[in-house]
């Protein structure tokens, strides 16, 4: 009778006993994995004066950035130039460090004759573009200088035009 009791007891915790299925959460792609699909954008307009114009395009797909000077800079006309991953990193954490995505889209002013700087930004799904001519804050100021860095620094090819 001990023996039938303890099979059937047995028999009762056997399904208990049954592997789990066990599902797991997708990982979510790293920073790293997502940088080649981050593009930024950064563009700085004329004034009535000798301001600066320009814009550049910094693209993580293709590791380049390309630069067409317009007026009042050293480099006129189409310029590119090759971005490591390192750099791409650096560049997508210093937009994290600014919360770039909770800045207003617009700092301006009603003065007439300051320029315009635009920053844009595209990554992990979201895109932002934010205009600054007067009174932006600490954090976009930093973006827009380490940008300006890119923007002055060496190693630029000129693009030689199509005839």
């Amino acid at each position: 009778m001990k023996f039938l009791f303890l099979s059937s007891f047995l028999f009762l915790l056997a399904p208990c006993n049954e592997p789990k299925q066990v599902t797991s959460t997708p990982t979510p792609p790293s920073r790293q994995e997502n940088l080649k699909a981050m593009i930024i954008g950064y563009q700085k307009t004329v004034c009535f004066g000798t301001c600066p114009a320009f814009t550049m395009t910094i693209n993580a797909e293709t590791n380049k950035i390309s630069y067409t000077g317009e007026s009042n800079v050293e480099k006129l006309g189409n310029y590119t130039k090759n971005i490591s991953d390192e750099e791409l990193f650096t560049l997508s954490e210093a937009f994290d460090k600014a919360n770039f995505f909770e800045l207003k889209d617009e700092y301006n002013s009603e003065m007439t004759d300051i320029p315009s700087k635009y920053v844009s930004y595209s990554f992990g799904g979201k895109s932002k573009k934010i205009r600054d001519r007067y009174n932006a804050p600490a954090e976009l100021k930093e973006l827009e200088s380490l940008l300006d860095k890119i923007a002055d620094s060496e190693g630029w090819e000129k693009v030689k035009e199509q005839e």
